[in-house]
C-alpha cells in the first residue's frame, strides 16, 4: 500500500513540485485574462496592497477588477477543484473502485438537488450558509443510501454501486427538473437555477471564498487524518478492522467529509463534473496508492484542472459554461475506464 524508498518519495516530491509550479501558473493566466489588458505587475500590485500594505496607490479600475472580479473567482475555482480532487480521491479508496466520484455515484446530483431546493424556496436570500449546508446535507444522504445498496456482507460491488448511482442520477436530475418546472413563473430564478446547474464561477465574490475555504481546509485535514484508515480499507475491511480500525465509525467519517466537500463545491459552483474522477485517477499513477500524499496531490490537480476550464470557457465569450466543458471531456475518460476494466476483468 505504501512504497518508502528513496526513489518513490523522490517521485513524489517532484509531483507536487511540478503541479503546484503548474497550477500557480495558471492561476496567474486566470488573473491576467479578462477584457481589460492590466500587466502581470499591475495584478501582483493588488494583492500585495490589499494583504501587506505594499505596492503603494492603487488605481481604482484595476483594484475593483482584479481584486472585487477576477482573484475571487480564480481562488474559488481553485478551492472547488481542490474540493472535488479529495473528495473523488476518499470516494475511490472507501469504495476500492477507481470509477467512483461525486458525479458519477450521485453524490454531487444529490448536493445539487439539495442547493436548487434551497434556491427555490428562498433560503439563500434569507441566509448565506442555507445553500451550502442543503448541498453537503443532500450529498451526504445520497452517497449513503448508494453505499447501502450497493453492500452485501460488508463488501461493496463495483457494478452494484455504478449503476445505484445512475438510478439516483436520474431520479434526482428527475427532481432537479421538477424544481426548475415549478419555478417557470419567475423567469430570474429559472436563469440562475439552469446556469448554477451548469456550473459557472462568473461574478463569485469574496463570500464564495469565504463559503468554500474553510470547508476545503477542514475537509482535507480530516481526510489527512483519515488517510492511514482509508489506506487498510483498501486492502479489505476484515484486515482493517483486524488492525485496529473501527470500520463502521471510520466509513461514516469518511463518507462525511467526501459529502461536505462536495456539497460545499457545488454550492459555490454548480455542477462541474469528472474532476473527481479524473484527478485521482491521474495522480494514483503518479505518486502511488497511498492516500497520504494521494488526498493533497490529487486536490492539487483538481484546482488546475478547475483553473484551465474556466480559463478556456471565458475564451468563449461566457457562451460555453464550465460544468459542460469538464462533462465533455470527462465523459470519454469515464468510457476509457470502463473499457479497461471490461478487458481486466475478461483477462484481455
Amino acid at each position: 500500500m505504501t512504497d518508502s524508498t528513496p526513489g518513490h518519495r523522490h517521485t513524489i516530491q517532484v509531483t507536487f513540485a511540478i503541479t503546484i509550479l503548474i497550477l500557480v501558473a495558471g492561476l496567474l493566466f486566470s488573473l491576467r485574462l479578462g477584457a481589460w489588458d492590466i500587466p502581470f505587475d499591475e495584478i501582483l500590485r493588488v494583492p500585495a496592497a490589499k494583504l501587506f500594505g505594499l505596492g503603494g496607490d492603487l488605481d481604482p479600475a484595476i483594484e475593483a477588477i482584479v481584486w472585487h472580479g477576477r482573484l475571487p473567482r480564480t481562488l474559488t475555482g481553485a478551492l472547488v477543484g481542490f474540493a472535488l480532487g479529495c473528495a473523488g480521491t476518499i470516494m475511490q479508496g472507501l469504495f476500492r473502485n477507481p470509477m467512483a466520484s461525486p458525479g458519477v455515484i450521485g453524490t454531487s446530483s444529490g448536493a445539487a438537488l439539495g442547493a436548487v431546493t434551497a434556491i427555490y424556496f428562498g433560503f439563500s436570500s434569507t441566509n448565506i450558509l442555507a445553500v451550502p449546508f442543503t448541498a453537503v446535507l443532500f450529498a451526504f444522504l445520497s452517497m449513503v443510501v448508494v453505499l447501502l445498496i450497493a453492500t452485501t456482507g460488508g463488501l461493496t460491488a463495483r457494478y452494484t454501486l455504478l449503476l445505484a448511482g445512475i438510478a439516483f442520477n436520474a431520479i434526482f436530475g428527475a427532481l432537479t427538473s421538477l424544481v426548475i418546472m415549478l419555478s417557470t413563473d419567475e423567469f430570474a430564478m429559472t436563469h440562475r437555477i439552469v446556469g448554477w446547474l451548469m456550473g459557472d464561477l462568473t461574478n463569485r465574490s469574496w463570500e464564495h471564498v469565504q463559503i468554500v475555504l474553510p470547508i476545503v481546509v477542514l475537509g482535507t485535514l480530516a481526510a489527512r487524518l483519515q488517510a492511514r484508515e482509508l489506506n487498510l480499507l483498501m486492502l479489505s475491511e476484515d484486515t482493517a478492522s483486524n488492525l485496529g480500525v473501527t470500520v463502521v465509525r471510520t466509513r461514516a467519517t469518511l463518507l462525511f467529509i467526501a459529502a461536505t466537500l462536495t456539497g460545499g463545491a457545488i454550492a459555490v459552483a454548480g455542477t462541474i463534473g469528472f474532476v473527481g474522477l479524473i484527478a485521482p485517477h491521474i495522480m494514483r499513477r503518479l505518486v502511488g496508492s497511498d492516500h497520504r500524499p494521494l488526498i493533497p496531490a490529487a486536490g492539487l490537480l483538481g484546482a488546475l484542472l478547475v483553473v484551465i476550464a474556466d480559463c478556456a470557457v471565458r475564451f468563449g465569450e461566457g457562451e460555453l459554461r464550465i460544468g459542460v466543458l469538464t462533462a465533455l471531456l470527462g465523459g470519454p475518460f469515464f468510457l476509457f475506464l470502463i473499457l479497461s476494466d471490461r478487458k481486466k476483468s475478461v483477462g484481455l
